[in-house]
């Protein structure tokens, strides 16, 4: 070996380990502040009770209380909108959810695009739905409901957490394969969906099962069927929407961190693991079964991949089933 590339070795092997020497040192000093995490619907749902946990588990393993911010408004888009135009430090993350980062995208134009404006950090829960009825409406069960919309179309009202979320879709899914068509109430969140249905102004509602759950206990709710493929522990009374006389139907949400696309990468590196950490922790998982949620883990690559596989599926849903949302 010659003394030049001798020297050019050492030169580089000198360059690599200030690059990580500077890279660790920014990874160990984030955060010196605190973060703020921006909740994209109101207080008392279902995704609001999911971010609180999750940043007082966040919290605890920072060292610090985390900043929760709720901004409600235009089905989560101006929550997310928030996160997209925050500086891009790691210090303003926001709850992303499948209807923000994988619906939206496939039935309106947004003013920032998921894929290109949004880093996704880790994965957080995945919850299914349910559909209820006001109490003293006639229909008592899945069938009956279809019964009755099927007499009457366009007739029955159905509210939901707003045009073109989760709530929503699942309706239209469920409208489509049963052949019926309701009229839909959009609402800014679960808490005032609910509220309307068990105070009689809508007959019908879907949505997150937390945000129901006390009004069902209370009476004043009737659950009609679950969204998920089996029946769930918290309502083991209630069947599946699958087994009501909808083979295959199958509806959840999912929840995750995501941040301003040009956080540094060491940033979204400490955020990622400790995210993991966090929904891993038995206090954490305990605090989902009232939601009847399960915590998700999955690295950075699989997750991005989980999203890209979620915003197609969605896509092929609505255009499959003819599912027109008008804005």
């Amino acid at each position: 070996m010659t003394l030049n590339w001798l020297r050019f070795i050492i030169v580089v092997a000198a360059c690599m380990a200030s690059i990580a020497a500077v890279t660790t040192v920014r990874a160990q000093a984030y955060p010196k502040s605190q973060i703020k995490l921006i909740i994209p619907y109101p207080p008392g749902g279902a995704t609001d009770r999911i971010g609180r946990q999750l940043a007082t588990g966040l919290g605890k393993r920072l060292g610090q209380i985390m900043i929760v911010e709720n901004r409600a408004g235009a089905t989560g888009t101006i929550g997310v909108l928030a996160a997209v135009n925050a500086p891009p430090d790691g210090y303003t993350i926001v709850l992303g959810s499948g209807g923000t980062v994988a619906i939206d995208i496939n039935i309106e134009k947004l003013p920032y695009n998921p894929s290109r404006d949004l880093v996704a950090i880790a994965p957080v829960a995945e919850i299914p739905f349910i559909i209820v009825v006001n109490s003293a409406f006639a229909a008592r069960n899945i069938g009956e409901l279809i019964a009755m919309a099927k007499r009457d179309p366009e007739k029955i009202n159905f509210a939901s957490t707003g045009t073109g979320g989760p709530g929503h879709l699942l309706m239209e899914y469920f409208m489509a394969l049963s052949n019926i068509k309701m009229t839909h109430v959009p609402y800014k969140g679960a808490a005032p969906a609910y509220t309307d249905v068990a105070g009689g102004q809508v007959p019908v509602a879907a949505g997150d099962i937390a945000s129901a759950l006390s009004l069902i206990k209370a009476g004043h709710l009737r659950a009609l069927a679950v969204t998920s493929t089996e029946r769930l522990p918290l309502l083991p009374n209630v069947p599946t929407v699958a087994e009501s006389g909808l083979p295959g139907y199958q509806a959840t949400n999912w929840f995750g961190i995501f941040a301003p696309v040009k956080v540094p990468a060491e940033v979204v590196a400490v955020l990622s693991r400790l995210v993991a950490a966090t929904v891993q922790d038995a206090e954490f998982k305990k605090g989902m079964e009232s939601l009847s949620a399960i915590s998700m883990v999955m690295n950075k690559p699989d997750f991005d991949r989980f999203i890209a596989s979620e915003t197609t599926r969605r896509a092929d849903l609505i255009k499959a089933n003819n599912i027109v949302i008008d804005r």
